[in-house]
């Protein structure tokens, strides 16, 4: 009885979601090229920074010096 009610019961063939003009599988394509070069113009970023962080050196270098102010056993 439950499967009777829930069943389609139209008897025409035409489908409800058909984009015979092929506009839709165009804008889609086109959109998933965009994101397909975004993705891999961001992994190439990624991939040269870490290739090239090894060769950077630091600019400026810190030292340690120790103060005469400090006493031990204060």
């Amino acid at each position: 009885m439950l499967y009777a009610s829930t069943r389609l019961t139209e008897t025409n063939d035409q489908k409800v979601f058909v984009d015979s003009s092929g506009r839709r599988k165009r804008l889609l394509t086109v959109a998933g090229l965009v994101v397909a070069a975004a993705a891999a113009l961001y992994i190439g970023v990624v991939g040269v920074s870490v290739l090239q962080a090894p060769q950077t050196g630091l600019t400026t270098k810190g030292t340690v010096t120790p103060t005469s102010t400090a006493k031990a056993g204060g």
